[in-house]
């Protein structure tokens, strides 16, 4: 029998979504990471210093750039910290992952779209 790999698990879609950016977010040593919707609503986020509501209401405004500016909305939610919005490819969702922070600037992480994917039931 193949060992749980994973030690943390909810059957809640958005409680296991807010375990796994929390999980991205050790992994990369991301500030903060959330996912939010095309109109920039939270779907789910980590705990930290930044405001999830917050980053997921920039997603849509963050993808379209590479670089936060040094004043203004972005800089004042990610506290001037490297940050990056990725869509999440999905059917019937506009979903983007949001992360701010980390190692080096953020990155997005292998795998994401797949496992936001199956976490929401979505495909």
């Amino acid at each position: 029998m193949k060992p749980e790999r994973r030690q943390h698990r909810s059957e809640h879609p958005r409680l296991a979504l807010s375990m796994y950016l929390e999980a991205l977010r050790a992994e990369f040593g991301y500030a903060a990471a959330a996912v939010g919707d095309a109109d920039g609503l939270l779907v789910a986020g980590t705990s930290g210093g930044v405001d999830s509501d917050a980053l997921a209401a920039i997603g849509p405004m963050l993808s379209s750039t590479t670089e936060v500016p040094e004043d203004g909305l972005l800089c004042l939610v990610t506290r001037g910290r490297a940050a990056r919005a990725w869509p999440v490819c999905n059917a019937e969702y506009g979903l983007h992952l949001i992360a701010v922070g980390g190692h080096t600037a953020p990155v997005r992480p292998a795998g994401a779209d797949e496992t936001i994917n199956r976490i929401l039931g979505v495909g």
